[in-house]
């Protein structure tokens, strides 16, 4: 044994053992470790190619429109990439051949997941836009907003918006300030009648008590009826006397005793005292008299003293109702000044000799000492109202010193209050009469565009009759849902806003009628301003609405010409004109109500409207002089708007005809004529509101093509798992595995790649 270990046989083997083993497992983890790194490098293609052969499957339909959706059910696309993953790995080729990766599919594991569809805003957007850019339609939308700006529409536009703003602002002032002064003239009014009537009452009342308080003179009511109450004692004693000698007499003529004299005596001294009892019963009439005047002075005293407190109140009363309209008609009186001052006397734009603006200056502002005198004066007329009242209440006793006292009291105010009268309705019934007139020019000049108003309703027109038997309340029913809150109800247009988590609003907020003339001229002058700022607006949302005049139809659609007078034609795969809803699809985008007549009217009363405030622009850079002296901006934009309403209409006559409008000889310095589609153009511009708008997009494009673009796949996940089998030491790459450096799983003989990506259009 011993020697066994001590042999140098077989050394040199050993050692050769030792040496070549090694380099064998290295060449052999080598050479798995280059199959596996090119095993997974094909499978990573081969499930790219996969997914981009799955995508190029797209709708052909949507296609025309400019948009891509997988046009292939969810099994189909499945089998589709599960084919060419397959194919594309080098263990699928002929058998018997020698393959130094032979890459196999996991059939099982493959899978495709679609993310992302159609119905997403986001990727919708996205895909519109890319359509736009290729095809370059925006440069006409472009041009159009150069135009305005080249052609100097900016500072008219701007100019007509701040004259309507001011004159709007200014005439709430104006009648804000009127209206407190007419309250407060009613009141002035009733203040002078009331004072008129006391003043007439408490000198018929002063005069009766003077004349009561002479008759009394200096009596009581006590001395009175003691007096009463003594001569009554007398006549009492006179009646008892009287019958006492009536007494007498009966029994001396009885026992005949008596002489003749004697009898005649007694009668004589009867007959005296009846004489002094009837001149006692006339002194106690007397009495009874003085009592009943002493007592109906003292009532009419103590009513004087009750009512003169009471019609005090009345007076201030009256005054607390003059003084805060006076506060409030100062107030906006001295911010109708301030507002003047900041406004700029020369408007630099339109007639040379009369400009606008002239109007804000004629407007009539009053004078602090106008307020500081009728609040005086009403002051005044309170205050000798209440030293009348102080008057009466320490008068007891009317004697002439006292009556003269109460009269001169009573005068006081009544004179104060009728020269106050005197001098203020003069002013009022001029300022009344002032407002008259401007009241009468407003009328007329708010009939007058009501007529064209009530014209232009009637001529909105009416919708084309679609070629769907079931008529457009059908059409529109499958676009915006029946109204109920049940889901089978809901229309496209819900779906697309449901699949985006937006709030459901049918129709766009956007709201012109034609009802009433002065709204209708205050709010088309701000559609001014609202164009000057869109015109700035983001390209991309030019892009989204551009796209929606390409693609759909309007009211004018197949009537307009080209420049050779021929009707134009769509560059477009499809042709909007072939689409369920006829002539009103643009008109459904921009207001998305519920029915042809209210998206139709609506476009055409914003329509109207634009053409009305750029016409009243124009009537506004030459203004009637006479107009201007009246100071009452309102009227002046109202009679500016009268002269505009007419030309307006005759614009949209043209304009539903498909003819081109000339923007305006007046204000541009550079020929634009405009179509109606121009105008929705203009309008989607300034109404920009993607996300709704690409709801009404998708929900049209499923009506006209019957795509649920919910389904229509535009990103999706593709994944899969290969193997290949490993030729030498599976442990040892085992040992591998857990390193990161494979990038497979090993699982036996064999080594797993998972691969995942993900395709969009």
């Amino acid at each position: 044994m011993k020697r066994f270990f001590r042999s140098e046989r077989g050394a040199v083997s050993v050692y050769l053992i030792l040496i070549i083993v090694p380099i064998f497992l290295f060449q052999a983890v080598l050479i798995d470790f280059a199959r596996i790194k090119l095993a997974e490098k094909e499978s990573e293609s081969a499930v790219k190619a996969a997914a981009r052969s799955v995508m190029s499957a797209y709708d052909q339909e949507l296609q025309k429109i400019g948009l891509y959706g997988l046009g292939i059910s969810q099994n189909e696309s499945e089998t589709l990439f599960r084919e060419v993953f397959t194919a594309n790995l080098s263990g699928q080729t002929a058998a018997g051949a020698f393959h130094y990766v032979d890459t196999k599919p996991i059939n099982e594991s493959i899978r495709v997941t679609p993310v992302y569809s159609l119905a997403n805003h986001i990727v919708f957007e996205k895909q519109v836009l890319e359509d736009m850019k290729i095809k370059a339609p925006i440069e006409y939308t472009l041009e159009i907003t150069d135009k305005f700006r080249k052609s100097g529409t900016t500072t008219p536009f701007q100019f007509g918006t701040q004259f309507s703003k001011n004159a709007a602002e200014l005439e709430k002032l104006i009648n804000q300030r009127e209206e407190a002064l007419d309250e407060a003239w009613e009141s002035a009014e009733n203040l002078h009648a009331q004072t008129q009537q006391y003043y007439t009452y408490y000198l018929a009342r002063i005069t009766e008590l003077d004349q009561l308080a002479a008759q009394i003179g200096l009596h009581t009511v006590d001395e009175v009826k003691s007096e009463m109450s003594s001569i009554r004692s007398q006549m009492e004693s006179i009646r008892e006397s009287m019958s006492n000698m009536d007494m007498s007499i009966a029994a001396i003529s009885q026992a005949g005793s008596a002489s003749a004299a004697g009898i005649q005596n007694m009668l004589q001294a009867k007959s005296r005292l009846a004489e002094q009892a009837q001149l006692l019963n006339q002194k106690l009439n007397e009495l009874d008299v003085l009592l009943q005047l002493i007592m109906k002075y003292a009532a009419l005293l103590a009513a004087t003293k009750l009512e003169v407190p009471a019609d005090s109140r009345v007076v201030l009363q009256l005054q607390q109702n003059i003084e805060p309209a006076l506060r409030l008609a100062k107030q906006r009186n001295d911010e109708l000044r301030t507002k003047i001052d900041g406004i700029p006397r020369n408007a630099g734009i339109g007639n040379e000799n009369v400009n606008v603006n002239e109007v804000f200056q004629n407007i009539s502002i009053m004078g602090d000492d106008y307020f500081y005198k009728y609040q005086t004066s009403i002051a005044s007329i309170t205050a000798l109202f209440s030293a009348f009242q102080e008057v009466m209440d320490s008068i007891y006793l009317f004697t002439p010193d006292q009556t003269n006292r109460a009269n001169s009291a009573n005068q006081s105010y009544h004179t104060e209050s009728a020269g106050f009268y005197d001098t203020q309705s003069l002013l009022e019934k001029t300022r009344m009469d002032h407002n008259n007139v401007i009241s009468t020019n407003k009328q007329q000049q708010k009939t007058k565009i009501q007529a064209v108003l009530d014209q232009a309703k009637q001529a909105m027109g009416t919708c084309t009759v679609i070629s769907s038997p079931n008529g457009d309340n059908r059409v529109y029913e499958r676009l915006q849902g029946s109204g109920n809150s049940s889901a089978d109800t809901k229309g496209y247009y819900q779906k697309y806003r449901d699949a985006n988590a937006q709030e459901t609003t049918i129709g766009s907020e956007i709201a012109y009628d034609l009802e009433k003339s002065e709204p209708v001229s205050l709010k088309a002058m701000g559609m001014l301003e609202a164009f000057n700022l869109a015109a700035d607006t983001l390209r991309d949302e030019m892009y989204v609405n551009e796209f929606a005049l390409t693609k759909f139809n309007y009211r004018t659609y197949g009537q307009e010409l080209d420049p050779h007078g021929n009707p134009k034609k769509s560059s477009e795969l499809t042709d909007p004109g072939a689409h369920p809803l006829k002539n009103q699809e643009v008109e459904y985008l921009l207001y998305g109500f519920s029915s042809c007549g209210a998206n139709i009217s609506s476009a055409y009363a914003e329509m109207f409207s634009f053409r009305l405030a750029i016409r009243t622009v124009e009537a506004l850079l030459d203004p009637k002089k006479e107009l201007l002296n009246v100071g009452s901006p309102l009227l002046v934009l109202l009679a500016a708007a009268a002269e505009g309403a007419l030309l307006a209409f005759q614009d949209m006559s043209k304009l539903i005809k498909g003819e081109a409008v000339e923007l305006s000889a007046k204000i541009t310095t550079s020929v634009l004529r405009l179509t109606y589609k121009d105008y929705l153009r203009v309008f989607l511009m300034m109404h920009s509101n993607n996300t709704k708008l690409m709801a009404r997009m998708q929900a049209l494009i499923e009506l006209n093509n019957s795509k649920d673009l919910v389904q229509e796949t535009t990103y999706l996940q593709g994944y899969a798992i290969s193997e290949v089998r490993l030729w030498f030491i599976p442990q040892l790459m085992k040992l591998l595995d857990g390193s990161g450096l494979l990038g497979c799983n090993v699982q036996g003989n064999h080594c797993r790649f998972s691969q995942t990506t993900a395709l969009a259009y």
